[in-house]
């Protein structure tokens, strides 16, 4: 019986130490929501409450009310943040989610209160965007890489209205984020970021580190708006141990999209931001079903280091999925330019790059850009015949003159490639189904012929792997000979537009 009397002592005491470990893992926090007039960070006299702006811990979604007071549970790991309406921001943090409320787990015992100081912003009703995937930097080499070839891009005065990075940020070294966080910091517009698989911690993103993610990026869940669009940010790196992870989203983040949709007029445009593709989440299905009746949504990833066009379907909602590939393109590593930069090239052909967007009150378009290229290159163009090293090129040598191969950066199965010759008439081209890219092709032979990697370089280990991005058209007899211009273009219905010239000359 004594027995019996000690195990039920020990049972007791062991659900009592439980509840109360679980009391100090939650807590109930109160705040405001004010308009930070001189900005300085703290609720001054004078300076009101902004009423009804939602708040959330990533879970739950309320309103604050008519004087910007709220309060809400957090439970440790998790953030609070605003849900950010189209008219304000937050000025004080360059990298705005960077501002939300993250409760660490290092042992401290949470804030007592915690306020929101917004300031007023023009609504952009047609406003742009950069989406960049994949910076990925490992070392401070490839920070040097990022500095000299990204960052003088996202400096420029005239750039988009703000930056989304969709993940990866660093390989595995997260005492790397600091520097990362303060080169953006230097941008001259806001960013948002994205959590990635590489930005975890060794084994869960919520275990105790003195660098992780959401110490200096805030919440890795949070949605915002500008103009007539509402972004919903998720995390869908779901950890399976030290390093093993899936696509996942969790079920808590499952009912912040419900709850927060509750408060989204159904004409205002949805963009999905997470790092991971939707086509590769497990349970994409359970998101899209809280998206019925959206009509066209957007979904913005990285994750593959190659740019791919996914579509999925629920009842009166599509969505369209551009995953980005990589501002790091093939991790950093190839022949480096005259400038000491890796080239780089993805698997797809499509040399490292970001996306951008551009938005108005009825839908959006969007365009690639490469990374120290010109705008106006947004595909490669090659013509059999031409180039005397394409005959050590297993894929290029029987290739009959004059046939034409175009990789467009960022086109998918929909959308219509056409050329014309010397501004003839236009002619449709074909969609090639297992075609290596032909830059890809030389690459891969050079290395297989030990011709790279060269001295200094990192060999880029391409696989032979078709590309998804590839039209062909077989020029006619009369343009095998002689100087010609080619143009090109491309467009679907999901707001995909390119386009590209080339000269070319053969010898009679």
């Amino acid at each position: 019986m004594k027995r019996y009397i000690n195990i039920y002592i020990v049972f007791l005491f062991a659900c009592f130490m439980s509840t109360r470990c679980l009391a100090q893992d939650i807590v109930w926090l109160e705040g405001c929501v004010y308009e930070d007039s001189n900005q300085n960070g703290i609720q001054d006299k004078g300076e009101k409450g902004i009423p009804e702006i939602p708040i959330s811990n990533g879970d739950t979604v309320l309103l604050a009310d008519k004087r910007g007071h709220f309060r809400i549970k957090l439970s440790k790991g998790n953030s609070i943040f605003p849900i950010l309406p189209n008219n304000w921001t937050l000025l004080s943090n360059q990298i705005v989610n960077s501002g939300f409320y993250y409760w660490n787990n290092q042992g401290d015992a949470g804030a007592q209160q915690v306020n929101f100081g917004l300031n007023k912003k023009k609504v952009n009703k047609h406003f742009s965007m950069n989406a960049i995937g994949d910076v990925q930097v490992g070392n401070s080499q490839e920070l040097d890489y990022v500095s000299r070839s990204l960052w003088p891009e996202l400096l420029q005065a005239d750039s988009s209205s703000f930056n989304l990075f969709l993940g990866d940020l660093v390989n595995n070294k997260l005492n790397l984020f600091p520097v990362v966080k303060q080169m953006m910091e230097l941008l001259p517009v806001q960013s948002w970021t994205v959590i990635g698989n590489h930005d975890r911690d060794a084994d869960s993103i919520r275990i105790n580190q003195t660098f992780s993610y959401n110490t200096a990026f805030g919440s890795d869940t949070y949605a915002f708006n500008e103009g007539n669009v509402h972004f919903i940010v998720l995390n869908n790196v779901y950890g399976k141990g030290a390093r093993s992870y899936v696509g996942k989203i969790s079920d808590s983040q499952l009912r912040f999209v419900s709850n927060d949709l509750r408060l989204v007029p159904k004409s205002t445009q949805i963009v999905l931001c997470m790092h991971i593709p939707l086509a590769h989440t497990t349970n994409s299905p359970a998101l899209i079903e809280l998206l019925e009746g959206r009509g066209n949504v957007l979904a913005l990833t990285g994750h593959m280091h190659q740019v791919e066009r996914n579509f999925l379907y629920g009842q009166d909602v599509y969505v369209h999925e551009l995953v980005t590939g990589a501002s790091c393109g093939f991790w950093w590593v190839g022949e480096k330019n005259w400038e000491g930069i890796p080239s780089a090239l993805m698997q797809c052909g499509t040399p490292r790059n970001y996306f951008v967007f551009d938005f108005t009150e009825k839908g959006y378009s969007f365009r690639y850009k490469g990374i120290g290229m010109d705008a106006s290159r947004q595909m490669n163009i090659w013509i059999a015949g031409i180039d005397s090293t394409d005959v050590y090129i297993d894929e290029l040598r029987n290739k009959p003159q004059g046939e034409i191969l175009v990789t467009v950066y960022g086109a998918s199965d929909s959308t219509v490639v056409r050329c014309r010759l010397d501004n003839g008439e236009w002619l449709l081209c074909e969609k090639k189904q297992e075609e290596l890219d032909v830059n890809v092709a030389r690459v891969r032979n050079w290395n297989l012929l030990k011709i790279f990697p060269t001295r200094f370089n990192r060999r880029n280990p391409f696989r032979k792997q078709s590309s998804p991005q590839i039209w062909g058209l077989q020029l006619p007899k009369e343009y095998c000979e002689g100087v010609h211009l080619i143009t090109v273009e491309a467009s679907d219905r999901w707001g995909f537009k390119a386009s590209g010239e080339r000269s070319y000359y053969y010898q009679r």
